[in-house]
């Protein structure tokens, strides 16, 4: 009885594998008609390294805040 089930899910695990090996490794990119389409330069954006002022003055917050004393286990 074992072998009745296990040779048909083999064929089936093969049959998916083969249908897998189609030769494209590239998905297609689907947009609406009409719509505008970002060149490579758009989708690269510079960004600093540098904190703004609103971030250093978190982190300078932060670094003044004094630890939290740790809690003994009941």
């Amino acid at each position: 009885m074992k072998s009745s089930i296990v040779w048909p899910l083999g064929v089936v695990c093969a049959v998916g594998l083969m249908s897998g090996c189609g030769g494209s490794d590239s998905v297609p990119i689907i947009t609406p008609p009409g719509a505008p389409v970002a060149s490579a330069d758009d989708l690269r954006t510079l960004e600093s390294d540098a904190l703004t002022s609103e971030e250093a003055t978190l982190v300078s917050q932060a670094d003044s805040e004094p630890d939290p004393t740790p809690r003994t286990d009941l």
